[in-house]
Order: C-alpha cells, then sequence, then structure tokens
C-alpha cells in the first residue's frame, strides 16, 4: 500500500510503473457509482489533459434492486454531464440471462458487464483500455476468498494490476485512501444496500474477516501488497520455467507427458494448467492437478467440454474434438447431369453405350468404381445418404454400409456425405466403394451409367 495520500501525482505513478496508459489511448471507465468507480472517473477526467487521454464511461444498469438501480444510472449520468465525459449505459435484465445461461446472478452480471465494456471499448479503438476501480482491499479480499477455497498460486496472488486491455490505477490504494480521497475533494457517490449485508460471501470477508485481521496487524493491507508482489514474483518465475519445460516438450502431436512428467511438482502443476488453456480447456485447481498426476502414465481420453477431448496416447498429450456430422444429401431423382451433393461437391452423371465407354474412358479398376449397369435400375432410383438397414454386396459378401464405412475407415462424422446410388431394391453404388454385384458392368451391359464427383471448392 503506498504510504502517500492517494491523489493524481501517486496514480500517476501506479499507472507509469505497471505501463497502463500512454498518452492519446482511449479509456473506458467502468463506474458503478460508487466510491471507488467515482475517484477512478474522476482521477482519469482530472489527468485526460496531461496524458492527451480519450474517456467515456460506461456504467451497467443490472435491474435488480428496483428503484436503486435506476438512481445509480441516474447519479452516473449526472456526474458525466458535469465531467462532460461521453456515457454509455447498458440497460440488462441480469435475473433472466442467469437463469437463460444456467450461472449465478453475479456470474451472470459480471458476464455481462464485461462483454459491454469491451464493446464500447472496441468502439473507442483497438488500443483502447477498460479502465476498472478495484482497489487494494478488494485484492486482499479476493486473496482471502480464494485461500478458502485452496487455490493455486496464480488464485492467491491477488488481481493483478493489468490483464490484457483490463487495467486498474486504483489497485494499490486501500479503501480509505479512496474514501479519503473522495471527502477531500467533494465527490458525491451512491451506496449499493446489497454491499452493506453479509449476504454475498465477499461481503463477509469485508465486514467479518478483514476487521479481524487489521486486529491482528493494523497494516494488514500494506503488508498484504508486500506479500503479492512476492507471490507475483514466484508465479512468474514458475511460469517461465514451465514454458521452457512446455517447449522441450512440444511435438507435431501435442506435448512428450513424459518429458514432463520428470519435472518438479511445482512446474508439471503449472504446465498442465498452461496444455488446458492452450487447448481453449477451462480449468481449476483439481483438473490441473489430476493432469499433472497422469503425464507419462497409462493412455486417458477425457471429455473437458462438449464433444471435446484431452488425450494421452503413447504418452503424447493432445486435443481432440468430435466433427459434427456432414449435412445429409437431399434425396433427388437419379438423371443425366450436373447434381449438386452440398455446398462442396456435386456428381456429374454421363448415360453411354457400353461401346462409347470403352472408348472414352480408360478401363481400369478405379474407373470401374465410378460406374453401373444403367439397365439394371429396378424402378425408381435416387441419389441420397446412407440410410438405416442399407446393404449391398460390393466386396466380400453383403453387408451393411455401416459395416463397409467402417472396414474403409470413413470417419463417423463424414458419412452422411457419401452419395449412394439406390432403387426399389436397394442398393446401387456407392461413391468410393464402387456397384453392388447386381449392377456391376458385364459383357452384356448395355448401357453405362458414369459417375465423377466434382469438389466445387477445388475447381475454382
Amino acid at each position: 500500500m503506498s504510504t502517500a495520500p492517494l491523489d493524481l501525482e501517486a496514480v500517476k505513478r501506479v499507472i507509469v510503473h505497471h505501463s497502463m496508459l500512454k498518452s492519446g489511448d482511449g479509456v473506458v471507465a467502468a463506474v458503478s457509482g460508487g466510491c471507488d468507480s467515482s475517484v477512478l472517473l474522476h482521477v482519469l477526467w482530472k489527468l485526460s489533459t496531461e496524458m492527451d487521454l480519450k474517456i467515456i464511461c460506461a456504467h451497467v444498469n443490472h435491474n435488480l434492486r428496483g428503484e436503486e438501480s435506476r438512481r445509480d444510472e441516474a447519479f452516473v449520468r449526472s456526474i458525466c454531464e458535469k465531467y462532460g465525459i461521453e456515457c454509455r449505459v447498458l440497460s440488462a435484465n441480469v435475473a433472466e440471462f442467469a437463469e437463460k445461461e444456467g450461472l449465478s446472478t453475479e456470474e451472470a452480471g459480471r458476464k455481462l458487464r464485461y462483454e459491454f465494456f469491451e464493446h464500447c471499448a472496441d468502439e473507442l479503438g483497438k488500443n483502447a483500455k477498460i479502465a476498472t476501480a478495484h482497489s487494494l482491499s478488494d485484492c486482499a479480499e479476493t486473496y482471502i476468498f480464494n485461500s478458502a477455497r485452496g487455490a493455486s498460486l496464480s488464485g492467491i496472488c491477488g488481481i493483478p494490476p493489468v490483464r490484457g486491455r483490463i487495467i486498474r490505477p486504483l489497485i494499490e490504494f486501500s479503501r480509505e485512501q479512496i474514501e479519503s480521497y473522495a471527502n477531500e475533494h467533494g465527490l458525491d457517490y451512491v451506496t449499493d444496500s446489497t454491499n452493506l449485508t453479509d449476504e454475498y460471501t465477499r461481503n463477509k470477508i469485508r465486514h467479518g474477516v478483514i476487521p479481524v485481521m487489521k486486529e491482528i496487524n493494523p497494516g494488514f493491507e500494506k503488508a498484504f501488497l508486500r506479500l503479492s508482489k512476492n507471490l507475483a514474483e514466484a508465479r512468474d518465475f514458475i511460469d517461465c520455467e514451465a514454458e521452457k519445460l512446455l517447449e522441450s516438450a512440444k511435438t507435431k502431436e501435442g506435448f512428450d507427458g513424459g518429458i514432463i512428467e520428470k519435472a518438479h511438482p511445482a512446474l508439471k502443476n503449472r504446465a498442465a494448467a498452461m496444455i488446458l488453456e492452450s487447448f481453449g480447456f477451462a480449468f481449476d485447481n483439481e483438473r490441473t492437478i489430476r493432469l499433472a498426476e497422469r503425464f507419462g502414465g497409462k493412455d486417458f481420453k477425457e471429455e473437458l467440454s462438449k464433444n471435446e477431448y484431452l488425450v494421452q496416447k503413447n504418452k503424447i498429450v493432445f486435443s481432440e474434438r468430435k466433427a459434427e456430422p456432414a449435412e445429409r444429401i437431399a434425396k433427388t431423382e437419379f438423371s443425366p447431369g450436373k447434381i449438386l451433393l452440398s455446398k462442396e461437391k456435386s456428381l456429374e452423371i454421363s448415360l453411354l453405350s457400353y461401346g462409347e465407354f470403352k472408348n472414352s474412358y480408360k478401363i481400369n479398376s478405379y474407373v470401374l468404381k465410378d460406374t453401373f449397369d444403367y439397365d439394371s435400375i429396378i424402378g425408381k432410383a435416387v441419389i441420397r445418404s446412407r440410410e438405416e438397414g442399407d446393404k449391398a454386396d460390393i466386396h466380400g459378401g453383403t453387408k451393411t454400409l455401416k459395416k463397409l464405412f467402417i472396414e474403409e475407415k470413413i470417419p463417423a462424422e463424414k458419412r452422411n456425405s457419401v452419395a449412394v446410388i439406390a432403387d426399389d431394391e436397394g442398393v446401387i453404388w456407392v461413391e468410393g466403394l464402387g456397384a453392388a454385384k447386381r449392377a456391376r458392368l458385364s459383357e452384356k451391359t448395355v448401357n453405362v451409367a458414369a459417375m465423377k464427383i466434382r469438389h466445387e471448392i477445388n475447381d475454382l
């Protein structure tokens, strides 16, 4: 905690030290109307001329507290008008969104807030930052909360001063210092009534735990700032070493778990978290430890999100996604010409006499796969995807198309895209496999149906 009072120069030192802003930057100030965010907006407004900053204010009305929510929105609009700052407001039905997404009210509110802040920043410019009013007191509360949950080293380092485009100019100042600044400058602010209760976990820590910590050590927050910096240094060192470990274990397919297995447990755990993150998987302490313990061990395949898997095979760790099934081919009457099977693929059908066929085509096994005896059609022929119960005697006796596809190693997700020609008696021809025995060309063939698959993208 800075021992000097919170003033513009002190905040500016924090901004410069953590490279939060540079001259000409755009800043979205996230303002609820409470003391912390009101001070943040005032400080940025005061610094905007000196640092050449373009500031807009973003406020989210969560519509959870009735008239009080409307009061907060009106207050934020009024101070923006006073400072001459553009104000953007999102009126959100957080309760409805939480129910729809299966989230807690707190999680839903946070998701909507940050999506709105990102949107505002994007409109302001690609280098625009999002300034939030997190304080040193918030950091200490987060540390206690995460410690109680048994969080990892990263989890107990507190709230970082900078994360991506999010900056926290008040991160080294306590709530008392922020309130003192507000009183000194005569700043008005509103109070969220839910902050006065112990309904939420953070409030219990704020009202019950922090006062006890300050009884033990009146300089608790200052001590915590030293601790958080030491923890951050340790985390950064482990991250650096873990990155080197992953670089040494990197393969074309993924990461060699056998190499990671031999590392120090701290590096294995951090490497596990980094691998999960690199594959786009959510990770927590339990999932990270479970992966760290399995490096270099038995093969496994674990679904970590819908249709997405973390796999270890022959000690190589990689991600695997179950592809969505291809769209089915619309049932179309068989006729000569070009038939579109999908956006990427078409089927060209030619009808030739057997004599024309022999003169026009170099007959080999590949070409013969793409033909059948046209006069063998019984009833009406159609082009379609495979259907349940489809069978054909193409090679090795009569088998279901499902079994044939498995034997030919056609991926399950691609089987709907395989063209099938069938008549009233069943399957005549299958793309890539050839004609059923009853429809193959022979010396008795008079007319030949010849097919050619065209991949539209490749033909451009």
